[in-house]
């Protein structure tokens, strides 16, 4: 085993002067949501840690911000940045000149009514994911349409984001510097910022705070997917209802019978959508000893491919009638044959095998489409795009999802998804995940009308802030690791497939209770010192996270499990399993979790002391439950470091 890496050691006094600021008024106030859940490192005690932020040393203040309404109907996509909220007034006033320390923040989903706050379900409105960011007098939000990637001004943007993915065809709101040289401008809040956002601790161990100076503004991008039963779940009454699931697309992956969640995650993909794959097709025909180099593998790319491959045979006007099944008569992949002149019936065959030969257009089974000069595995490049259905008025969807580059999965030893050929890294493959989901999108098959259309759901985000001033001899500052290059991430680069598992599928272990578990890994060098650690991932399928160090100097391909020292290990607790942190809560929804965080500090609060991972090889371990299968699950360690 390597030996532990260096620890940074910091002395601090009892508590920190919060009299710094006129009428400082320490809250009395539970926590918003509740208790949380923590994890242990190897050799920490979390039970000494504060449980409650109103319990922070030197006393905080809470302050509410909402941000502004999303409106969704079912099966609908929310992800779109909402314009900037002014902070409160009382904190921008009695925090303007000064730097105001944020110790922790708590965030629900809400709607407002004349009767108070009413918390929304997870199980009818899914937070996939948000990025969130303040800003001080010294920087301002400024809203902008930014071409694309190549945009001079994407950069920031696109590091902000956590993932990459940005709706370029959206207003973006970019964070300008007003002051030359100031400092503590801005902050990014984007951690354990999925489904378990509701009940994973946001905050730090005492000492330690995100520092903004003189607050002025919020800004919120939130992804949600709504999944709301209107007909079978009553979101008015005691929280949290039975979950009922709504109608589901024919990709779903949701058990048929007695799901805790629904098929609409993690957005599969429908016949809603195309794949606009970067190659060129050819129509082949087996009598004329013609074949496939290789099949295309799904109705996405079949029917678009058919639609180009035929356009220069076929007159203005002709027709093309698409569907897909499982017919032996009909050649493996994608094949057409003109049923009528101009009228063209394209058939993608979900056989992985048929007996049937291409043969032409106008006879037999029918000519097979093929691609030409097929990329190698994870090469291929291309778009998703979304095609509105015509006479249904509520389908406002439109636009393409974020472009698949070459090599969306790293290369071993960074992960081993690329050696699994795991669907998630090939746009051919792809059969869903958060790709698959864009602004309006709709997650229903195209037949599928949108229901409940006169029934939106109207909600908002809220956050709780706990601050105090700002300290220089008590507070450490941190930053959110995701923004200078911190992150843990073994996916592509964040999700990935949970296949279904069975003997011999890759990363599959079938253990004694009959649960399937799939395994991924892979190694990476670390950076700046950690004092939390959200292992973000996705219910239904997470089982732990581990991160292990290796001895400097270890080759990364060296670095795994055995000869590496645990760092960090966090399993998940699910909703329904009589957690008392989440018991007879209204958070308490069966199949969702949180996730208990690794935290370092002061040894007078049970923890070790902030571990410094700069160069260190690193190597992550990531289970899921893979009894059945699941798109879009996400494998993201998401520090708050001390940067130099």
């Amino acid at each position: 085993m390597a030996s532990l890496v260096i620890f940074a050691a910091i002395a601090k006094p009892a508590a920190p002067n919060v009299n710094t600021v006129p009428n400082f008024a320490p809250s009395k106030q539970d926590n918003m949501n509740g208790e949380y859940v923590f994890s242990a490192t190897p050799g920490g005690k979390p039970g000494f840690f504060p449980k409650h932020y109103r319990d922070y040393p030197g006393g905080v203040e809470a302050y509410d911000v909402y941000s502004p309404p999303m409106t969704t109907l079912y099966s609908q996509v929310w992800w779109k940045p909402l314009a900037p909220t002014v902070m409160p007034d009382e904190m921008v006033a009695k925090y303007n000149g000064t730097a105001m320390a944020i110790v922790g923040w708590e965030i629900d989903q809400v709607r407002r009514t004349p009767s108070g706050d009413e918390s929304v379900p997870i199980s009818a409105s899914y937070n996939h994911h948000y990025t969130s960011r303040l800003v001080g007098a010294g920087a301002r939000f400024k809203a902008a349409r930014l071409t694309g990637p190549e945009d001079p001004r994407a950069a920031g943007l696109i590091k902000s984001s956590g993932h990459g993915m940005i709706a370029w065809e959206q207003t973006q709101y970019l964070i300008e510097e007003q002051r030359a040289g100031a400092t503590d401008t801005s902050a990014a809040f984007s951690s354990a910022n999925g489904g378990e956002f509701r009940k994973t601790y946001h905050g730090f161990p005492p000492g330690y705070a995100v520092v903004v100076d003189s607050p002025t503004a919020f800004q919120v991008t939130p992804m949600q997917i709504d999944t709301w039963n209107r007909e079978a779940m009553d979101i008015s009454g005691p929280l949290p209802p039975p979950f009922v699931p709504g109608p589901q697309p024919a990709a779903s992956l949701a058990p048929k019978s007695g799901a805790l969640h629904s098929g609409l995650l993690e957005c599969p993909m429908t016949t809603r959508l195309t794949k606009e794959v970067e190659t060129q097709y050819v129509e082949c025909c087996e009598a004329e000893g013609h074949k496939c180099q290789e099949d295309i593998l799904s109705s996405q790319e079949c029917f678009h491919a058919a639609a180009i491959t035929l356009a220069h045979a076929a007159p203005p006007g002709a027709k093309f009638v698409n569907a897909s099944g499982s017919d032996g008569a009909r050649p493996a992949g994608c094949s057409a044959r003109e049923v009528h002149p101009n009228v063209f019936s394209v058939f993608f065959n979900e056989l992985a095998s048929s007996t049937a030969k291409c043969a032409s257009r106008a006879s037999g089974a029918g000519v097979c489409i093929c691609p030409v000069n097929p990329k190698p595995f994870g090469q291929a490049t291309g778009s998703l795009v979304y095609h509105a259905v015509a006479n249904q008025t509520a389908d406002v969807g439109s636009g393409a999802a974020a472009y698949f580059g070459p090599g969306k999965c790293a290369s071993a030893p960074a992960t081993t998804l690329s050696d699994m050929r795991n669907p998630t890294c090939d746009i051919r493959y792809y059969r869903g995940g958060q790709w698959a989901c864009s602004h309006m999108w709709s997650l229903l098959d195209a037949e599928q009308p949108i229901p409940w259309t006169d029934e939106p759901l109207v909600f908002h985000h809220k956050y709780r802030f706990w601050v105090q001033p700002f300290d220089p001899t008590y507070h450490t500052k941190l930053t959110l690791g995701e923004s200078v290059g911190s992150a843990l991430l073994i996916g592509s680069p964040w999700e990935y497939d949970v296949p279904q598992c069975a003997d011999g599928v890759p990363g599959c272990a079938l253990r004694a209770d009959g649960t399937w578990v799939h395994t991924i890994s892979g190694s990476t060098t670390g950076a700046h010192t950690f004092v939390a650690l959200n292992n973000h991932c996705h219910a239904p399928t997470c089982l732990a996270t581990e991160v292990y160090a290796c001895a400097k100097g270890t080759p990364l391909d060296a670095c795994n499990a055995t000869v590496g020292t645990l760092v960090c290990r966090t399993v998940p607790v699910y909703g329904g399993t009589g957690n008392p942190a989440v018991d007879d809560t209204p958070f308490e929804e069966p199949g969702y979790i949180a996730i208990p965080d690794c935290f370092w500090g002061g040894s007078e609060y049970g923890l070790e002391a902030p571990v410094d991972l700069t160069g260190v090889p690193l190597h992550i371990v990531k289970t899921a439950n893979a009894t059945e299968g699941h798109y879009g699950e996400m494998s993201g360690g998401q520090p708050w470091v001390i940067t130099p």
